[in-house]
């Protein structure tokens, strides 16, 4: 069982998403997003997720929580402060629910126990600074999606934050997110990328240094939080004695291409669907103390793993492609 945590950021200018148009906040994006997770209308262009279509199914809509709503007032405060066009507003952090059985994924039904999810992510954003740092918008358990033209359910909980530090009273996405830590040279196709004077007699010669030597052009180096984060998360369910990880030990490798996973025959998507189910099999073996039937279950994995990488790696070869 896994419980996936992605971020966005959502900027006061209107960008284009995985294909999607997805409104800024100036134009209107902050009312969408408030409209769409509190199910008053739905907009499938702020939905924070994979490439992978989602059905969200009406009939559950009343089955979602909503612990916290999101506020008109406050989207109106954030649009006053001075930003720039492309300005990281606010950001949406999604933890969602994966690979359950019915039974699992029914239990978000009741309120008290996905109250208690709730709970839990919001401590972790706690330990994190995050809520320090900026203010909560939404918090929002949606258990009315699945994947499209399937029946797997997803109940995921969304927390929506502003953008805007409170400690440092300025916009702060970027700083805590990806803050700068150094330089390194550009390199193009594996080359180093020079200096070139731009006007004059010289224009198009590379620039030299006091030395003679040309000068590299440079690029900013970012601090790996995010990559930090889903670490110190996975970390946290552990600690907390969760049976969810933010990762997929098996499965995480086979993760295909569509352009792989459409030539792969249905047997063998067969045993790709065997080796997820396996999975959550091994991992509630696990977390009950069952290691014998948990190291059962690892052998049989990774025997069907072998086989299913057989095919892959003979697509991946005819595609002339690398995972």
């Amino acid at each position: 069982m896994t419980c996936v945590m992605t971020i966005q950021p959502i900027t006061f200018n209107t960008k284009t998403i995985s294909g999607k148009i997805v409104k800024g906040l100036d134009a209107g994006g902050g009312y969408g997003i408030m409209r769409h997770n509190n199910r008053e209308e739905y907009l499938d262009e702020f939905e924070v997720k994979t490439k992978r279509n989602t059905h969200i199914d009406k009939s559950k809509e009343h089955l979602n929580h909503y612990f916290k709503k999101m506020d008109a007032s406050k989207i109106e405060k954030l649009k006053a402060i001075p930003h720039r066009a492309n300005q990281r507003g606010a950001f949406q952090m999604v933890f969602s629910f994966q690979d359950l059985d019915v039974e699992e994924a029914n239990q978000f039904y009741d309120k008290e126990f996905a109250k208690d999810k709730a709970k839990l992510i919001v401590e972790f954003l706690k330990q994190e600074g995050i809520i320090e740092r900026f203010e909560l918008l939404d918090l929002i358990c949606h258990n009315d999606e699945g994947m499209q033209g399937g029946e797997t359910q997803h109940p995921h909980i969304h927390v929506t934050f502003s953008a805007f530090d409170k400690i440092n009273k300025d916009w702060g996405y970027k700083d805590f997110f990806s803050p700068t830590v150094g330089q390194k040279p550009m390199v193009k196709n594996g080359e180093i990328q020079y200096k070139k004077v731009k006007n004059g007699k010289d224009r198009g010669k590379y620039l030299l240094d006091e030395h003679g030597n040309k000068i590299p052009k440079m690029k900013d180096v970012e601090a790996p939080i995010f990559q930090k984060l889903q670490d110190n998360w996975n970390d946290f369910l552990i600690a907390k004695n969760q049976p969810y990880r933010n990762k997929k030990e098996f499965t995480s490798l086979i993760q295909l291409p569509s352009s792989i996973w459409r030539k792969l025959s249905p047997e063998k998507k067969e045993e790709v669907y065997k080796i997820r189910k396996l999975q959550n099999k091994m991992d509630r073996a696990y977390f009950s103390d069952n290691m014998k039937l948990y190291e059962s279950l690892k052998k049989e994995i990774v025997g069907l793993l072998a086989e299913v990488m057989i095919d892959i790696e003979r697509i991946q070869k005819k595609l002339h492609m690398k995972l």
